[in-house]
């Protein structure tokens, strides 16, 4: 099981690319020139830059914040064939990219755009394996009774009521566990090396993954990212 997971993670880490996700370049919103580009921005506000499209040809661009105008420059640019998870660690480092397709700038990728949902899809399949990493090295005997051991009183009755509701379908009382709450049980086996941050965290990207209008704060996202990212990337690891 895996060396399956990771290679449905490694599948999908090179399929799903930073151009699922970039805005193409014939809907940006551009300025002719350099002359005009403050005003075109001003008229945007919702955007922090504007490019500049000269004879049909993307050159530059301005930004909002700074004011300034520049010339677009290699470390301007990626490659269209970037992955998703690599994406993430451009951004710790700037804001946005312009995308390069054969040697011509065919779209623009910033921050903002790791709420996209090819972005989730990603991170929901990484956690699902992680999840069921955790499940797997947990050995609990009789459930109830190691749940009770473990969670606190309020949280073991809150699953043991749900467990009981489903009646006849209800398989396991593992069904009704969140995924912090089979992290926290991996860590206290000391199965998994995680803090209560990481754990946290990785909760807040599962559910975010899992909800179709839920969004990062995008002020927040790279490194919120970054961490299960890497957290994933370490367990997932550990168990090829």
């Amino acid at each position: 099981m895996p060396s399956n997971l990771t290679g449905v993670l490694k599948h999908l880490t090179t399929t799903f690319t930073v151009k699922d996700i970039m805005t193409p370049e014939k809907h940006l919103v551009c300025a002719p020139d350099l002359q005009t580009a403050p005003a075109v921005s001003a008229a945007n506000p919702d955007f922090s830059v504007i490019p500049i499209r000269s004879g049909g040809v993307l050159s530059g661009y301005f930004e909002r914040d700074s004011r300034d105008t520049r010339i677009i420059e290699v470390g301007d640019l990626i490659s269209d064939g970037t992955n998703l998870l690599d994406l993430i660690g451009i951004f710790e480092h700037q804001a946005f990219s312009f995308v390069l397709t054969n040697r011509s700038v065919a779209g623009y990728v910033h921050y903002s755009d790791l709420n996209h949902h090819v972005m989730k899809w990603t991170f929901y399949v990484m956690l699902e394996a992680v999840e069921r990493l955790a499940l797997d090295s947990l050995q609990p005997g009789d459930e109830s009774a190691y749940l009770k051991g473990k969670l606190k009183d309020e949280r073991f009755q809150q699953v043991l009521k749900s467990y009981k509701r489903a009646s006849d379908n209800g398989r396991s009382l593992f069904t009704y566990l969140n995924i912090a709450d089979i992290l926290r049980l991996a860590a206290s086996e000391r199965t998994f090396h995680l803090s209560e941050e990481s754990i946290t965290q990785m909760k807040e990207v599962r559910n975010w993954a899992s909800h179709a209008i839920a969004d990062l704060d995008p002020d927040a996202a790279v490194n919120k990212l970054t961490v299960v990212k890497h957290e994933c990337l370490r367990l997932l690891a550990g168990a090829t």
